[in-house]
């Protein structure tokens, strides 16, 4: 299994540059440029809410963005898992739609979430991830929010059912 490295990544030292005090403490940065969009539109919409923001680490896991920030500021917070929700429809490498393909039953491989074009012949055969109840849906504080993407919001919900 080998990390895919031939896609140009967000570079460190440009977010510590272009938000200052934000990504001064990040040990880790490694996610595709396609997703830089979404970084930017966290901090633009947190660091308002939260100006002691600081992001500790960003990576790509199970085919989406993660972030590490300690904020127990809400709005922040909700940021956050909006930027993760919609990297999972974000082509990694471009920013254009995408679906997260996940490797068949069997098969060791990154799940990535790619476009059409940047997915591999092989990536393109994959089956789309499966959505489970709380897909798009995060809790915090006891509470359900889901992503509303006519809204490009956060919008608080009911829990999830699971059966």
């Amino acid at each position: 299994m080998t990390h895919d490295p031939d896609f140009p990544r967000i570079k460190l030292d440009d977010l510590q540059s272009d938000y200052p005090g934000v990504f001064d403490s990040a040990l880790y940065v490694d996610v595709g440029i396609g997703w830089l969009p979404l970084v930017r539109a966290f901090v633009v919409e947190a660091l308002p809410h939260d100006p002691s923001l600081e992001v500790h680490e960003m990576k790509e896991k199970w085919g989406t963005l993660r972030i590490w920030c300690d904020t127990p500021v809400l709005a922040a917070r909700l940021a956050k898992g909006k930027a993760e929700i919609k990297s999972g429809q974000t082509c990694e490498v471009c920013g254009e739609p995408g679906y997260v393909r996940r490797p068949p039953p069997g098969r060791y491989a990154w799940w990535r979430c790619r476009c059409d074009e940047h997915a591999s012949p092989d990536q393109r055969s994959w089956p789309r991830r499966e959505h489970g109840a709380m897909s798009g849906m995060m809790q915090v504080r006891g509470n359900w929010y889901r992503y509303d993407e006519a809204a490009d919001a956060m919008i608080k919900t009911d829990p999830p059912e699971f059966r």
